[in-house]
């Protein structure tokens, strides 16, 4: 199975996330899940999608009146399947990733945990940096919650650039990581890459063995994107 995430961010009015509803196929290749991340305020929209919907943020509350707050059993109730949580762009603490991983959890919501180093440095610096910031969350996480994670390694300095590491570098993250994953915490999981992908070097990432997906940015505001890049997969 491979996955192909795309995080709308705060983008499209009502008008337009209707038009781009429309455009993203209705016949989904059962060998690619599709995941769609629109603003929170446009969910309801595609409750009978034949896609998968994921929600760019939780509450790390799991219950109570609080203004402004969107509760993991709220988002569950609206056909959620997967939730973002730790990129970069929310500047999360330890303490409310750890929270929403929980939360979203105990309502059968598989998380997508964002990590990436925040500057260009060298392929063992990025590990280092990345693998510390792992530790510090799944150390902290049952081995149920840590199953129902989904890794995306996305650079920090490659959002919302047409700028990609490079994929040997990127498939040789992804190879150490699962490693380091199973010997450490006995748990196999997917590995996705997210920053600066766009319809031209997509079809040099699908050189990286090692990576299970991707997690598109601003290439996924455009719905013809999405369409020729499913044409690639």
């Amino acid at each position: 199975m491979k996955y192909l995430m795309c995080n709308l961010k705060s983008n499209k009015t009502v008008k337009e996330i209707l038009v781009y509803k429309k455009i993203i196929p209705k016949e989904i290749n059962e060998n690619i899940d599709i995941v769609l991340f629109p603003s929170a305020i446009y969910l309801s929209f595609f409750y009978d999608a034949p896609y998968k919907i994921g929600s760019q943020n939780i509450s790390v509350y799991e219950s109570g009146s609080i203004t402004g707050e969107i509760l993991a059993n709220q988002l569950k109730s609206l056909k959620v399947s997967y939730v973002l949580v730790n990129h970069f762009e929310m500047k999360e603490t330890l303490e409310n990733t750890l929270k929403k991983i929980k939360n979203a959890t105990k309502q059968k919501i598989k998380v997508v945990l964002c990590i990436g180093e925040k500057e260009k440095q060298t392929m063992d610096e990025t590990l280092v940096e990345i693998t510390k910031e792992i530790t510090k969350i799944f150390d902290n996480l049952t081995k149920k919650e840590r199953e129902n994670l989904i890794i995306a390694y996305e650079p920090c300095w490659a959002i919302s650039k047409q700028d990609i590491v490079d994929t040997k570098i990127i498939n040789s993250i992804a190879k150490k990581l699962k490693k380091q994953m199973k010997e450490k915490y006995n748990v196999v999981l997917d590995v996705l890459y997210g920053g600066g992908i766009t319809t031209k070097n997509i079809k040099d990432l699908e050189n990286a063995s090692y990576i299970d997906g991707y997690l598109l940015g601003n290439c996924a505001n455009i719905p013809e994107n999405v369409c020729k890049i499913l044409d690639i997969l």
